[in-house]
């Protein structure tokens, strides 16, 4: 077989060969991939032996019959597009894919031109290939037939390799973006939008103008110091010159204040120059102070909170808990937990540019943390496992029922909270502030009114 030689720029060496994975979606799901190419989309197969849970380069197949050759009426397996994929939750039977990003290419491009060599088929290497899931043997080989095959393909592999993680890889700088991202994702549903996925400003994230922090690189509007008895821009105020502070605030173009918040982005200096460190987000609800905290753990081997995780964690839970409150409680406070302190532990997933969501994983009460912790403490024990956190959350509901009031330390003074927003950068390196200035009425739980 001849190839054609389309004009190709060269990727950085670690993005040559990225993961590949074979798909043989049905037509139903390839007519919903080629209606929205920006919509993620959930499919099983029934490939469970997947070696990792990093993005694939996705070769998706045209199901069998779509396309004949014209002369002989012979069926040709084609390959219908190139799109991400990244396995998810794997069953007995099947595993749980999914795709992002995918197109459909404008002309047949021939499966078979995957596994030829110098330009011979190579049948030990036809028979390598997965019915469905991830290419394992011969990778190198069938990424360059692919690259190779036609222009068309080419243009599709440089649009997706940017925004494969095999192109931005695991670093610190990049988990910690993930991290920021997830928290601001998070904190503007509880704010008011109502599709955080559609967050424009963070699709149109700019990996260039970002520097430490993920919120550098939004479309924003800088925050102005306002009158002295305005808390807007007040913590970039108390952190610029301390390392890198960014502000931004977003508020609805409709004109009907449905949403209205701050972000401030704060990093320690010695993380900026490279030191690992960790995030607490805050989210601050300025009409009824009330106050919840984020700290983003990423438990160690066998999923075991290490000793200087947990002495971390008890000391800011201590800190947290000095935090100043209101002394009394109104009738209508049905609060169904005064502690500010989650925590937030992901599936173990890249930062990928792509993909404009909550990250996977769960939400722990600190309480349940801290029960573990001592339970741990007994002599013999190895330390707490993330696996005996049972009562959690997922993204969508913790922001509810913050939303609705029942989650968060109420009366809280700003003040207090930059306080221990100060003892984050000196000791997390990293803090992301949201402050949501929304006058909206809370549901069932505390804070119904602003007076409440």
């Amino acid at each position: 077989m001849t190839f054609a030689q389309p004009t190709r720029a060269d990727f950085p060496s670690s993005a040559r060969s990225p993961r590949l994975a074979i798909l043989r979606p049905d037509d139903g799901f390839l007519r919903l991939l080629d209606a929205d190419h920006t919509q993620e989309r959930s499919y099983s197969q029934s490939c469970r032996d997947w070696p990792e849970v990093k993005s694939h380069l996705a070769i998706l197949l045209a199901p069998a019959g779509q396309r004949r050759d014209e002369g002989a009426g012979k069926q040709l397996e084609r390959i219908w597009g190139l799109g991400i994929m990244r396995p998810v939750r794997g069953t007995d039977r099947d595993r749980s894919v999914v795709v992002s990003r995918a197109r459909s290419f404008r002309s047949p491009v021939p499966f078979a031109g995957l596994w030829c060599a110098d330009g011979e088929r190579d049948a030990e290497l036809a028979k390598s290939l997965p019915e469905s899931g991830p290419v394992t043997i011969g990778a190198d080989t069938i990424f360059a037939n692919l690259r190779q095959i036609s222009p068309d393909v080419e243009v599709e592999v440089q649009r997706l390799m940017p925004l494969l993680d095999a192109a931005e890889g695991w670093s610190e700088r990049e988990l910690r973006w993930r991290d920021e991202r997830d928290a601001l994702l998070l904190f503007a549903k509880i704010a008011g939008l109502a599709a955080p996925n559609d967050f424009s400003e963070v699709r149109l994230w700019d990996r260039e103008a970002t520097q430490a922090a993920f919120i550098g690189g939004l479309v924003g509007n800088a925050v102005q110091s306002m009158l002295d008895d305005d808390i807007r821009g007040q913590a970039a105020t108390r952190f610029s010159g301390i390392g890198e502070t960014v502000v931004q605030a977003f508020a609805s173009r409709a004109g009907n204040r449905r949403y209205d918040f701050e972000v401030t982005s704060i990093t320690d200096q010695s993380v900026v120059e490279g030191r690992e460190g960790a995030l607490d987000a805050y989210y601050y609800h300025v009409d009824t102070q009330t106050l919840v905290v984020l700290r983003y753990v990423r438990p160690g081997r066998n999923w075991l909170f290490s000793p200087d995780a947990r002495h971390g964690l008890d000391e800011f839970h201590g800190r947290v808990h000095r935090l100043p409150r209101r002394d009394w409680r109104s009738t209508d406070d049905y609060s169904l937990l005064d502690d500010p302190l989650f925590l937030r532990i992901h599936e173990p997933e890249p930062f990928t540019a792509a993909l404009h969501r909550t990250s996977s994983g769960a939400i722990y009460p600190y309480d349940q943390v801290a029960a573990a912790i001592s339970a741990a403490a007994e002599p013999g024990l190895s330390g707490p496992s993330v696996d005996a956190l049972t009562r959690h959350l997922v993204p969508t509901h913790f922001a509810q029922l913050v939303r609705d009031g029942w989650f968060g330390a109420r009366g809280v003074p700003f003040e207090a909270v930059l306080e221990c927003v100060k003892a984050t950068v000196n000791t997390a390196g990293v803090a992301l502030v949201f402050v949501d200035f929304s006058l909206r009425q809370r549901g069932n739980g505390s804070g119904i009114t602003a007076g409440a």
